[in-house]
């Protein structure tokens, strides 16, 4: 099979179909990102597991804003956190260090405590491997809203990549661009949670939330679809990117639109001015990027051309060279 996340087709037939139980309604084939059951005390508990694969360092950062966004988009607020590390048989003691050291850091700006985790060398891997499990209970209730059609975005896409690119290739970067424009993408690490965005459009109404991540925004807008089982049509152009991932994504050779995106949600909204508007107020940008339609097709328009949105590609980070 290819590197990265699995097809979608290869998920449903052989993950989801096999492992779902029709007498839990809340289950992953509902809720994507998120795993869900009702406690004793009619409580939603929620789960999430991120598992960062990209070479590059600040892994076990990613993967808990990764696994904490999935939490925030059903609604619920996170509780703990369980980190799992798998190291290769060359991995010193100083990274082992480091890669803690990023999960406690991204675990203090969310506040979300750590509560256990597994550390391990094995000859099986090339290099570390971080898996983070957050759990959560739910403080929302998401009711879908057949009638709604924006489809509204927040953020850019691409930026989670762009901290990522910026970080790993600086000197290879300084070539050609300014070094402001380096260290500006480098910042875009500070954009990746969802939760102030989440929060805000689920007080709106919003549904169908979905955090954009691997495979960048061609991929969870395919995701999106497959949620609200529709079709989708929207406008490349209207889809907000910054100019520091124009910069570095063309100097290094990939595709900023199916590339890592932590930070940015996307949802379906029959109030996209009013929801926009308070976006917006508290400091977060939001764009209407489309419509979903009737049909079941998935269009993106890009100066009168249109084509047809692909299935989800591997992420454009899990290139070997540039």
């Amino acid at each position: 099979m290819r590197i990265g996340k699995v097809t979608d087709s290869v998920l449903k037939r052989s993950v989801i179909k096999l492992l779902k139980d029709n007498s839990n309604k809340k289950s992953a084939v509902v809720t994507p990102d998120c795993a869900c059951s009702i406690d004793g005390e009619n409580r939603k508990l929620v789960s999430a597991v991120s598992t960062f694969t990209v070479d590059a360092k600040g892994g076990g950062y990613n993967a808990m804003y990764k696994a904490s966004n999935n939490i925030f988009a059903v609604g619920a607020k996170p509780q703990m956190a369980v980190v799992n590390i798998l190291l290769d048989s060359n991995t010193e003691e100083a990274d082992l260090k480091d890669i803690v050291r990023d999960c406690k850091r991204a675990a203090d700006e969310l506040s979300i405590p750590i509560r256990g985790g597994h550390t391990e060398v094995s000859d099986a891997l090339s290099r570390p491997l971080v898996s983070v499990y957050v759990t959560g209970v739910s403080e929302s209730e998401i009711i879908p809203n057949k009638d709604a059609s924006a489809i509204v975005m927040t953020k850019w896409t691409g930026v989670e990549g762009t901290a990522i690119l910026a970080e790993k290739y600086a000197d290879k970067l300084s070539e050609r661009l300014p070094q402001y424009m380096i260290e500006d993408g480098k910042a875009f690490k500070k954009l990746l949670s969802i939760r102030e965005d989440a929060q805000i459009a689920i007080k709106e109404g919003a549904s169908y939330l979905h955090d954009v991540s691997s495979g960048g925004i061609f991929a969870a807008l395919w995701e999106l679809a497959d949620m609200a089982g529709c079709g989708i049509d929207v406008d490349l152009k209207s889809i907000p990117i910054r100019q520091e991932t124009i910069e570095i994504t063309n100097h290094l050779g990939f595709n900023p639109y199916q590339m890592l995106s932590g930070g940015s949600l996307l949802f379906i909204t029959d109030r996209e001015d009013e929801t926009i508007s308070t976006l917006n107020e508290n400091g977060i940008e939001a764009t209407v990027i489309g419509r979903t339609t009737d049909s079941n097709d998935r269009i993106i328009r890009n100066d009168g051309e249109i084509r047809f949105l692909d299935k989800p590609q591997a992420d454009e980070l899990l290139k070997t060279e540039v």
